[in-house]
């Protein structure tokens, strides 16, 4: 004689008591087929900074949003800023770990009718300095490219809860 597996039982259970509580706090799914934020897919062209820092902002950019096919209707604008800080010093004034700091200001415009999206992000990290300059300056490369992907993630977080807000 088998006897149903509990886990399973328990999961779907689970799964079900997730599901309702998600649709009584008002939960829509942001990238549901039909709405604007998935009509962004694929539509969007940048324009972003050239060079490493710029490439790693395209990068997360053209992940959530996809390559433009064909003629876009939308653009996006970027810029990116870095500045670095010491944040740990020794007692001899030598600085033992550096903060960088991100900042983009981005503008999102489409087609006629479309009111533009346009903020400010921010985003930062933190980085060792070692004894070998070699794997500092590496560190360094490291945070400022983790930190232009953060900010591109960003970008598209605020850009949905914006969209989000207008439907």
């Amino acid at each position: 004689m088998s006897s149903p597996d509990r886990r399973l039982i328990l999961r779907a259970g689970l799964g079900l008591g997730a599901g309702l509580a998600l649709s009584a706090c008002g939960f829509r799914p942001a990238l549901k087929a039909g709405t604007e934020q998935r009509a962004l897919r694929g539509d969007v062209a940048l324009s972003v900074p050239e060079g490493r820092l710029g490439f790693a902002l395209r990068e997360a950019l053209e992940g959530r949003l996809g390559r433009p096919e064909g003629a876009p209707a939308y653009l996006l604008t970027a810029d990116l800023v870095m500045a670095d800080s010491g944040l740990a010093i020794t007692q001899d004034s030598s600085i033992t770990r550096y903060v960088v700091t991100g900042t983009s200001r981005w503008a999102l415009t489409g087609p006629e009718g479309f009111r533009p999206i346009e903020g400010v992000s921010e985003g930062m990290s933190a980085y060792s300095a070692t004894a070998s300059l070699f794997a500092t300056r590496q560190a360094r490369r490291d945070t400022e490219s983790r930190v232009a992907r953060e900010l591109g993630e960003r970008i598209w977080t605020r850009i949905l809860a914006e969209l989000e807000a207008r439907a």
